[in-house]
């Protein structure tokens, strides 16, 4: 998509022109690891990605490529090797403050009640307890969880853990929610009705969304655009694909429409170039 993608959040005027800056820009980003064998393990090579504000952007990749690498490196949980990255214009220094996390691993604390899982980054914040508890309840209705405020997370099923989850991330109102594989372990039905609660809760907000998944039908699915990392070591961007399709979409039945498996066809000629790569 390039600089020339979708633009959603203005932050300066030049000329009366509306100067947008991207929400993400990773700039010749390389990330490597040292084996236990001492070698050097390079994970990421020369990365170059912008991600327009307000999109729902996802990557894609074949296993072992980066993807989590890369959202690590966003979320400035890892330092970069060389290269640079840029949120909304500044230069990323240790923890992203405008990213909430949500991971293929739920995060709740299993001595915590819903409650106080989802009030949890408020609480990190000194926000007091009275406060806390109202957000957190509103949130809780927000993602169908009523009723379900003093249970505990063993207490509950993996869809109802990944609501509360979700509404943890979207509680504390970041500007960018990143997303590494967050319904993979679900059944195919919770986790059809996770992606539309997602999308519902995203739509109209002006939040960032990126979404690292290993199943391009959902990323098509969900997203503005695809970015395919290359096969490792040393993986690249392969390709960057917009997806034109309408929104609001029906997820339900998404899969079946002529026009997104035209652009199954379109991405997938890519993706499975790389997947056959780490076969070789």
């Amino acid at each position: 998509m390039g600089s020339g993608g979708r633009r959603r959040v203005g932050v300066g005027r030049w000329n009366g022109w509306v100067q947008v800056t991207p929400a993400i820009q990773v700039n010749g980003v390389t990330r490597r690891f040292a084996k236990p064998s001492g070698e050097v393990f390079t994970a990421l090579s020369n990365v170059d990605v912008e991600i327009a504000a307000g999109s729902f952007v996802s990557i894609v990749g074949p296993s072992g490529c980066g993807k989590s690498t890369l959202l690590n490196l966003i979320a400035g949980l890892a330092p970069a090797d060389s290269g640079s990255i840029r949120v909304y214009g500044e230069a990323l220094a240790g923890l992203n403050r405008r990213a909430a996390y949500m991971f293929q691993q739920d995060a709740l604390l299993p001595w915590k009640s819903v409650l106080e899982n989802v009030a949890l980054g408020l609480e990190f914040r000194g926000i007091n307890r009275s406060a806390r508890a109202a957000t957190a309840a509103d949130w809780i209705r927000r993602v169908g969880l009523e009723g379900f405020d003093s249970s505990y997370p063993h207490q509950l099923s993996g869809g109802m853990r990944k609501r509360a989850a979700m509404a943890q991330a979207f509680l504390v109102d970041p500007d960018i929610l990143l997303m590494d594989e967050p319904f993979s372990a679900l059944d195919v039905h919770t986790r059809l009705r996770m992606e539309s609660e997602l999308v519902s809760l995203w739509s109209g907000t002006g939040k960032t969304v990126v979404f690292v998944t290993h199943d391009l039908e959902e990323a098509i699915a969900l997203s503005d655009e695809v970015i395919i990392l290359s096969a490792g070591p040393a993986s690249k961007v392969a390709g960057r694909f917009s997806v034109d399709l309408p929104r609001p979409r029906n997820l339900i039945d998404i899969k079946t429409e002529p026009r997104f498996q035209e652009v199954y066809r379109v991405i997938w000629k890519t993706l499975r170039e790389e997947v056959l790569k780490t076969h070789v």
